[in-house]
């Protein structure tokens, strides 16, 4: 069982309406969205009664993996390996980039090196857990224990991109709420039911 996600509207309209609204949207979805460090749990092997032995598949490696976390689920994780979530961040730098802002172009690097990093730690951590379980069931201690060391290894390296995801989540939405607030300094009008930045709404 899995704790229901946040609710979150969809935006994918936000591609036809101005550039102010469309980044009020973004910005709502992005700071709702969550960034969990699961461990990459989906890569898991499973394993038949007695611990050890991985349960058998006619899958090409020819394993049972403990498989993806639903897809309403990873819609709301920014850091999931397999989401959708952090499209949104790309959409908010495309965004940044039609105004011109000075910050797009650093935040457009940062993003796209930490989005492959935390493919490639997913992909290490996959191989690394398909050669703990098969060293398992072979008895081959040597290799079990060098994918052992492997699987902690990739789990404090994306326990490390995660902090860095969350750090370039705060710079994007500090650009995003400075060229909202220069939108509605040169006259522009927030859209309703969204606040200016850094403004909470009356009660």
């Amino acid at each position: 069982m899995h704790p229901a996600a946040p609710v979150v509207p969809d935006l994918s309209v936000l591609q036809s309406l101005p550039p102010q609204t469309r980044l009020e949207g973004l910005r709502a979805e992005i700071a709702a969205a969550r960034i969990v460090d699961c461990g990459m749990v989906h890569e898991r092997v499973l394993r038949a009664a007695d611990g050890q032995t991985p349960l058998p598949s006619d899958l090409p490696n020819g394993v049972v993996r403990a498989g993806l976390c639903p897809m309403p689920v990873r819609r709301q994780r920014l850091a999931c390996s397999h989401t959708t979530a952090r499209v949104r961040m790309i959409e908010a730098v495309r965004a940044l980039q039609d105004v011109d802002d000075p910050a797009a172009a650093t935040l457009q690097d940062r993003l796209g090196e930490l989005d492959a990093r935390i493919g490639r730690i997913d992909h290490a951590r996959g191989d690394a857990e398909l050669a703990h379980a098969l060293a398992c069931r072979d008895g081959d201690a040597a290799t079990r224990d060098d994918a052992a060391a492997q699987i902690a290894r990739t789990g404090q390296q994306f326990t490390r991109a995660l902090a860095e995801l969350d750090a370039l989540r705060s710079d994007l939405l500090a650009a995003m709420d400075r060229q909202l607030a220069k939108t509605i300094a040169a006259g522009g009008v927030s859209s309703p039911g969204i606040s200016p930045p850094g403004i909470s709404p009356s009660v």
